[in-house]
């Protein structure tokens, strides 16, 4: 063992979170309200109130109670006393919801079912909605059900977006405007790490949305159904963050579009924090480019807010049989989804950016993120099938499941001749075989042996984390595994 003293800078830090929810709701119910000639109208109605609450107390090292000095004494703002650990302030905050709602279940015709249903909710901080929904199905003869809904919903900033206290996370980063000044990178380094700031918003809305959708259920044989339908989602007002690609290629907008005719004034957007230029050759670079000049990021203030409108849409085709034979019951799954549209509208900083771009005013190099037709990119394939068959016999049963995920490109990495890397898609199959019996005093008991990814397929190389996409796929590997059950 090496006598490395590291002991003496090593110490404990710690988190302490709390969240509340208590609520009181009354509701009401009767199937049949009054009749119609082909039934009783059903009706729910309630009333709910709930308050919820959150307490988010960091280390004192990591929330500023105690500062990072140097050797020199220095102190430094959004910096925390603990090495390779970013600085995050304390959180609070609370707020109270009353709700009212209510449904009703009609049946218009033998064959015609309609569902009408409203909803209210008040907001302490964020204000109030109402959204309804109307679904129908309709059967014009016994194999065929035609079902279509439309609905409104609604999704309310989270406690965190609206009073997150400061907090600040590290990443390195390409400055667009520096690479603008010095393409080259002979005279400044432009990629290395910048600090974004993050706060909550108290003047955040909730989210909104309305969702349609149209599909067919056939069912031409005893055990076999299919269907088909077709869905959109078109969601206003998306609580996100705008990107710190997209701040930083702010700043170079606005310092193009400032030139060099009053560099004692400042240049640049506000969200993007520079360090002063002190040294007569930077500066000398970045006015030949045409802009003022600007130092190193110190960081970028990128704040929670409410962005533009987000349409999805796509459609579902699945297939369902069943039957049951001498050697048992089979049953088989399979779904297939379709991504048609994906789309993220520009509005306000990301569509003034869009539009110098393809004005040329921006270079054609610099990335929008986030934006526009977003199908088949980063983590958004167009397809995804599942699968699964399986089979029972007395005690016994087994199982074959499986999914397939389409390709994607990712955006923010391209091949040396400047075309799009696109990830692979990817399978995975898993196996399970099970026995249930009953055990002494009665308890119901399950044996399951099972191998999840049985052929041992590993995730596509990306430009992530571990080196995969770990918001789309796994890269566990072939694993088996037993698993015991017991019901009394």
């Amino acid at each position: 063992k090496n006598n490395s003293n590291i002991e003496r800078v090593l110490i404990d830090v710690s988190r302490a979170n709390e969240k509340t929810l208590w609520m009181v709701d009354f509701k009401i119910s009767n199937p049949s309200v009054f009749d119609l000639p082909a039934g009783g109208v059903g009706l729910l109605a309630g009333v709910e109130f709930r308050n919820e609450a959150f307490i988010d107390d960091r280390d004192p090292r990591l929330d500023g109670t105690i500062n990072f000095t140097d050797n020199s004494g220095n102190t430094f703002p959004f910096v925390s006393d603990v090495v390779n650990s970013s600085p995050s302030a304390d959180s609070n905050g609370e707020r109270d919801v009353t709700s009212l709602f209510g449904e009703l279940a009609v049946p218009v015709l033998s064959n015609l079912d309609v569902q009408l249903a409203l909803r209210y909710e008040n907001f302490s901080d964020v204000g109030s909605t109402t959204v309804g929904k109307v679904a129908v199905g309709y059967r014009p003869v016994e194999p065929i059900l035609v079902r279509g809904s439309w609905s409104q919903s609604f999704r309310a900033p989270n406690l965190v977006t609206v009073n997150e206290s400061s907090v600040a996370r590290s990443n390195t980063l390409d400055d667009i405007s520096c690479l603008f000044v010095d393409p080259t990178q002979a005279l400044l380094d432009c990629n290395y790490g910048i600090q974004r700031t993050a706060q909550g918003s108290k003047s955040l809305q909730p989210e909104e949305s309305v969702s349609t959708s149209f599909g067919l259920v056939i069912e031409p044989l005893e055990n076999l159904m299919l269907t088909i339908d077709f869905w959109e989602i078109e969601k206003d007002n998306t609580i996100g963050l705008l990107g710190e690609e997209n701040l930083i290629a702010l700043d170079l907008l606005s310092r193009i579009q400032a030139g060099t005719g009053s560099c004692s004034a400042s240049s640049g957007t506000a969200a993007v924090v520079r360090d002063a230029v002190t040294d007569p050759a930077v500066t000398a670079l970045w006015l030949a480019a045409g802009v003022c000049p600007g130092g190193e990021i110190q960081r970028v203030d990128d704040n929670y807010t409410n962005l533009d409108t987000r349409t999805v849409r796509g459609h579902d085709i699945a297939v369902y049989y069943d039957i049951d034979t001498a050697v048992g019951n089979f049953d088989m799954r399979l779904v297939g989804a379709w991504l048609d549209r994906y789309e993220q509208e520009a509005g306000g900083s990301a569509a003034q950016l869009l539009a110098a771009k393809a004005a040329g005013t921006l270079p054609n190099t610099v990335a929008i993120v986030g934006f526009s037709d977003l199908v088949r990119q980063d983590g958004n394939p167009e397809t995804k099938q599942t699968l699964r068959l399986s089979w029972r016999k007395d005690n016994w049963g087994a199982a074959l499941t499986g999914i397939r995920y389409g390709d994607f490109v990712q955006t923010d990495l391209t091949l040396a001749d400047g075309t799009q890397y696109v990830i692979p898609s990817m399978s995975t199959f898993n196996l399970s075989a099970d026995y249930r019996f009953t055990a002494f005093a009665d308890i119901k008991t399950r044996i399951k042996i099972g191998a999840n990814n049985v052929t041992n397929e590993r995730a596509p190389l990306a430009d992530d984390s571990f080196g995969y996409f770990a918001d789309q796929h796994s890269d566990l590997g072939r694993y088996y595994y037993v698993d015991a059950s017991f019901t009394l």
